[in-house]
């Protein structure tokens, strides 16, 4: 399980309308958007290399802007490898360039 946290400083609407970018990024599947919860839940494939991952991505408000909260966890297994934490951070990525924003690395 993976946490990761990353601001930015674009109001939480702008960044909510970027979440389709990062779930296309880590090629998420079936993705469940909530809007009033401000959160998008998906799951990433099982493959050779993993087990697969299910992804909670929260929008929240921040003083600077907003900012976005991501919760991995595998669908078996009990170590990641790390795994979550690529995904959060593709994720990160592929929405900062939706919205102009390049996160520190």
């Amino acid at each position: 399980m993976a946490t990761v946290h990353e601001r930015f400083p674009v109001a939480p609407e702008a960044l909510w309308q970027a979440l389709p970018h990062g779930v296309d990024a880590v090629k998420g599947q079936a993705p469940y958007y909530d809007a009033a919860a401000g959160y998008v839940t998906f799951s990433t494939k099982i493959g050779w290399l993993s087990y697969g991952q299910t992804v909670t991505v929260k929008v929240e408000r921040t003083t600077e802007g907003s900012g976005l909260a991501i919760q991995t966890s595998l669908k078996f297994g009990f170590v990641d490898w790390g795994e979550g934490k690529r995904i959060a951070r593709n994720f990160i990525a592929a929405v900062g360039v939706a919205v102009g924003h390049t996160p520190a690395a």
